[in-house]
């Protein structure tokens, strides 16, 4: 199909039934358009045919020659560059004189909007058939040479993070929240636009007005209302999502991640990049980049309100030295009431062990995977039990990390104890993971006790899951193999402290998009449980080195602690956001952790039942002569 060029940059093209069309190169993507709207990013083509100018031209002004130099994303009927204006740099909006979105106007008054943080505008004319704005540039930093910078730099303890979230992230917060107490928004979405000079926050031009019109999609920076979707309106909910990103890359330490703009693809948590972040910022981090707006803070003033709230608290977490505390511990434990009518037997079980008057306390959620051809889910997670048990016997008796196999144990009998565990991290972890390994050990028994000589794949053997917690005082070591949860609620929010062992998510941990990953096959199967084995030449199971997650944590009045088997998010609410946020709800709420723990069977239940349910509640106070709360 031929094409004919026009005098005003225009293309014509011949159809089948005999009229033109007119097709023309938009300035904003590149993208060939037919109509007077690019289909591609929404840019409108001017009525006169005129082409947009690119980088590299000169415009003759009355101030003189204006060149254009980098453009810059902005919206549908106006475009703004890095420009040179008497050699000096300087941004430049340009429009068609009759400027629709009236995008002037919007940069005339952006520095009285927000004082202190946009220059005002120094020019605004004419060149032939453009209206051009001037602002003068700001040299510094952007936030995003900073956010680049502690990406490849990395950050080495929480006293450099918090050092980079007061130089990076509370200045924009704090400045987002006075442009919002006036009743303004900024409607930001590009972080080459922020500036750090003389430490303070600068933007480099004013971002466009916020509209319908608007067509900005600076991708992994731009919310889903700037891409149209959620209804389109650009609020103070936009700039927390663009707040709340810069946080999110600063904690997890990736570059911009594309879904971050879609509406149906809420972003990972942060620590499932980055191991051992504060629960409390990864938390404020997730709620401000929500995907749907009404979940995200309402304006910039409360996000600044709770990230300084989290940063106080996790300060005083690290600083924190071994304290008695007070803790209320309540348990659950159903079948489900959709799984018991097709499966009968819970395959889910549970430990407790708790010594108040030393502080010290074992605790232990265990899922059995439904379907198995060797054995079945509730004997794998009863495995573990028995191996808790033992674990637990040795502790009391002063002898933590040694745990027997080869025969049932119980807890009859143990009068007089004298519990201890190890004294450095190291110890206790083994603690836990000697316990877990005993587990694995007791699954081969079990299916040697019947086969001998195991002659299939061992990947077809009974597993389950585990989560648990090993505590004296306020000290918490966490361990997770598989994809039950441990969660910290606090002050409002609610934040997963281990990471799921599932394909998708170590799809994601190796770089793959979140979108990718979600979407690879069998993305919910597991990649680590107890129950994982090898076989020798005789054919007999060789239980395998289980490789756990751990985590350690000093524990606060406040906090309150629960640990889960996945048949409580998977129904609690109508996908994970909500579930977590009706979680938090009922243990924050419930009037002790007995209560919570079955208020949450019931809200599980009631979501739909369809998995067995099991939960550890442990909320912390203050002691008498110990930690009070912040």
């Amino acid at each position: 199909m031929s094409q004919s060029p026009s005098t005003d940059g225009l293309a014509t093209e011949p159809t089948d039934t005999g009229p033109l069309v007119v097709r023309w190169t938009c300035a904003g993507c590149g993208g060939s358009a037919v109509g007077p709207i690019c289909s591609g990013c929404g840019r409108r083509r001017l009525t006169d045919g005129t082409a947009w100018p690119e980088a590299g031209e000169v415009l003759q002004t009355d101030e003189g020659p204006v060149r254009l130099l980098t453009r810059r994303p902005l919206a549908a009927d106006g475009a703004r560059f890095d420009g040179i204006l008497r050699g000096q740099p300087c941004a430049v909006l340009v429009t068609a004189t009759q400027d629709p979105e009236d995008l002037h106007g919007w940069w005339a008054t952006a520095a009285e909007r927000a004082p202190g943080l946009i220059e005002p505008v120094r020019w605004t004319g004419t060149a032939g058939a453009w209206r051009l704005s001037v602002v003068p540039a700001v040299t510094g930093p952007t936030l995003a040479d900073g956010l680049a910078a502690l990406r490849e730099g990395g950050v080495a303890d929480f006293r450099q993070l918090n050092a980079a979230i007061e130089r990076w992230i509370l200045p924009l917060v704090d400045a987002l929240a006075r442009v919002h107490d006036r009743g303004q928004v900024l409607g930001l979405d590009d972080p080459e636009d922020l500036r750090w000079v003389n430490d303070a926050l600068t933007l480099a031009a004013p971002p466009p007005r916020p509209g319908a019109a608007t067509r900005r999609q600076v991708r992994g920076f731009s919310s889903p209302e700037h891409l149209g979707h959620c209804g389109g309106v650009i609020d103070a909910r936009s700039d927390v999502f663009f707040a709340g990103l810069a946080l999110y890359y600063l904690l997890a330490r990736v570059p911009p991640i594309e879904e971050a703009s879609d509406f149906d693809h809420a972003l990972p948590p942060p620590h499932v990049y980055r191991d051992e972040l504060p629960p409390e910022l990864c938390a404020v981090a997730r709620r401000a980049v929500s995907p749907l707006p009404d979940r995200r803070y309402a304006d910039a003033r409360a996000l600044l309100a709770a990230l300084r709230t989290a940063l106080r608290v996790a300060r005083r977490r690290v600083e924190t030295p071994l304290q008695r505390v007070r803790l209320d511990i309540g348990q659950e434990r159903h079948i489900g009431v959709l799984k018991g009518q097709y499966a009968p037997i819970n395959q889910d079980d549970l430990f407790i062990g708790f010594h108040a008057p030393s502080g010290i306390g074992l605790f232990v959620v265990s899922d059995g995977v439904s379907i198995s051809e060797h054995g079945s889910g509730d004997l794998a997670s009863g495995c573990v039990k028995a191996a808790a048990v033992s674990t637990w016997q040795a502790v009391l008796e002063g002898r933590p990390g040694e745990t027997n196999v080869d025969e049932d144990i119980t807890l009859d009998g143990l009068d007089e104890v004298d519990p201890a565990l190890p004294e450095n991290e190291a110890g206790r972890r083994a603690v836990l993971k000697a316990m877990i390994q005993s587990g694995n050990a007791r699954i081969a028994q079990l299916v040697h006790r019947s086969m001998p000589r195991f002659v299939g794949p061992p990947e077809g053997i009974m597993a389950a899951t585990t989560v648990a917690a090993l505590l004296e005082g306020n000290q918490a070591t966490l361990m997770s193999i598989g994809d039950s949860r441990i969660y910290l609620v606090r002050d409002g929010h609610i934040a997963s402290l281990m990471v799921d062992h599932d394909l998708g998510t170590q799809l994601m941990r190796m770089g793959h998009p979140p979108r990718v990953a979600r979407s690879a096959p069998s993305a919910a199967a597991l990649i680590r449980c107890v129950g994982e084995f090898e076989k020798d030449a005789e054919d007999h199971l060789i239980p395998a080195d289980l490789k756990p997650e751990f985590r350690r944590m000093s524990l606060l009045p406040g906090d309150a602690l629960l640990l889960c088997s996945d048949g409580i998010p998977d129904y609690a609410g109508y996908d994970e956001a909500d579930a977590e946020d009706r979680m938090r709800e009922i243990v924050e709420t419930a009037p002790g952790a007995r209560w919570a723990a079955f208020e949450l069977m019931v809200l599980a239940n009631r979501g739909g039942g369809g998995d067995n349910i099991s939960c550890i509640v442990i909320r912390v106070g203050a002691d008498e002569q110990g930690l009070s709360a912040p």
